[in-house]
């Protein structure tokens, strides 16, 4: 058994037996209700795009999500460095990348089997009580756990470069009001600064800048809405549905995985932030 596997195991163990894990289930179930029943019971057979209605239930998970997700992987590790559990770890015949890794499948895999598990009890009760759009209900789920994935590497690497569950808690807190809250009015305010042949440029380039954009505006492409985004950006909706859009949206979503897992790894061979 890999050292990264079994690293993973013993985190899983921790997760499942843990109460914040419970309330998360709770939080994911109540999620996928609201989220299955208003997609259906504000969606028309007539219409099958992206309603405002649904743009409020993405906000609500690009909310939620993110801040959840930073504030566990970051104050997991920070509290293990704060704890001397690292250090500990350091001392065994286990590779930096190994315990990275390990880490990281060690908090995604109970979060997907709860994200999981709360969408499908959600599904399953809605469906004796109301026709169920299957294919709405597999997107936000799918929104969900992309969110998840994206923001957890992340998390992890505020956990590593902190020295304690305080400083990880104001870091993950500024990083999720940067992130959700202040990237999207900066990249506005950048606008009125540029000519206005450069401004779909720059809209596009800020999309892969920010998870959450990527999540939001590829969510509404996927749905084949977009139109949503208005004329002015017909030719960036052209473009991100090409072929070529696609892969840059896979290779940002890659980046935002990759990039801080192998950061954190490089500070776990340094030592310095242990």
């Amino acid at each position: 058994m890999s050292a990264s596997w079994m690293i993973a195991r013993y985190e899983m163990k921790r997760a499942f037996r843990s109460r914040w894990l419970l309330l998360l289930f709770l939080l994911f179930v109540s999620l996928a209700f609201i989220s299955i029943f208003m997609t259906n019971a504000t969606s028309t057979a007539q219409y099958d795009g992206f309603t405002r209605q649904m743009a409020s239930l993405l906000n609500v998970s690009l909310f939620i999500l993110p801040l959840m997700t930073i504030l566990i992987g970051s104050m997991l590790v920070a509290g293990e460095k704060e704890d001397g559990q690292l250090l500990l770890y350091r001392t065994y015949p286990i590779s930096p990348t190994a315990l990275v890794i390990g880490k990281w499948l060690g908090l995604f895999l109970p979060l997907a089997v709860m994200l999981t598990l709360g969408y499908g009890i959600a599904l399953v009760v809605l469906s004796f009580l109301m026709p169920v759009r299957l294919g709405l209900a597999v997107a936000f789920y799918l929104i969900a756990l992309l969110l998840i994935t994206l923001f957890l590497s992340f998390s992890l690497w505020v956990g590593y470069r902190m020295k304690s569950r305080l400083h990880a808690i104001g870091v993950s807190l500024f990083s999720w009001a940067f992130f959700v809250l202040f990237y999207e009015f900066l990249i506005i305010a950048l606008t009125f600064l540029l000519p206005s042949t450069q401004i779909v440029m720059v809209l596009t380039v800020s999309v892969f800048f920010n998870p959450v954009e990527i999540v939001r505006v590829g969510s509404i492409l996927a749905l084949e809405s977009g139109t949503f985004f208005g004329p002015s950006m017909y030719d960036f909706t052209i473009w991100a549905t090409s072929l070529f859009g696609i892969i840059a949206f896979v290779i940002a979503s890659l980046a935002w995985i990759l990039v801080p897992l192998l950061d954190s790894i490089r500070l776990v061979k340094k030592g310095n932030h242990l």
